[in-house]
């Protein structure tokens, strides 16, 4: 048997992961057995079992598949984009959304899934230091005008450095609530509800 290509691993890899997350979210991650997940794929046990230990080891590797995607995301954003640059480019994007609502149902399952709240443990924290390294140029600007840094980072005290590092850090947070929020709120409204708690959101983070 010809030994399969590292682009037909990603593409497996990837296949039992849709499959999986259809199921938790048809099913409930508790409901859904490997079982479901092999006859929901289309592959063989044995196709599944050399990629993934187990049904937790699929939910984990959704979750880091997720969480690449958004680092790629915010990685080509320009430098210096600011908080309403990410939050309008988002909102436009419907792969995040979906993410977003997929993760979240799944997440509600936490309080009877041990392994569930085990797997999604890390995504706050991590994601909070994508979205900080990504608004980091902007803090930088930002704090250059109000005249509270030195914009030449060779004549930064250290000081100043933990001012930008602290006021990237504040920014990614309020931009995570104000995100999180808006997608809630959102999620169980009508498209016209939708776009005016956008501009809600935006009026909310600074420029």
């Amino acid at each position: 048997m010809p030994r399969l290509t590292d682009a037909t691993k990603a593409a497996r890899r990837a296949q039992i992961i849709e499959a999986a997350i259809d199921c938790f979210l048809e099913r409930g991650y508790t409901n859904t057995s490997m079982s479901d997940i092999i006859k929901a794929s289309g592959l063989s046990s044995g196709s599944i079992y050399s990629h993934f230990s187990g049904k937790e080891d699929i939910l984990i590797g959704a979750v880091n598949e997720r969480l690449s995607y958004l680092k790629e995301l915010y990685g080509a954003f320009p430098e210096g984009a600011g908080p309403q640059d990410l939050l309008e480019a988002i909102y436009t994007n419907q792969q995040v959304s979906e993410n977003f609502s997929a993760m979240l149902r799944i997440r509600l399952e936490s309080l009877h899934a041990p392994e569930i709240a085990k797997a999604t443990t890390d995504v706050i924290p991590l994601l909070q230091g994508i979205i900080t390294d990504t608004l980091t140029p902007w803090a930088v600007d930002q704090l250059s005008v109000l005249h509270e840094i030195n914009p030449d980072p060779a004549q930064r005290t250290p000081e100043q450095e933990a001012l930008i590092a602290d006021y990237a850090r504040d920014t990614a947070d309020a931009f995570m609530m104000v995100f999180q929020g808006f997608m809630l709120r959102s999620f169980f409204g009508t498209p016209e509800e939708k776009e005016n708690l956008y501009r809600v959101a935006l009026a909310l983070l600074p420029e």
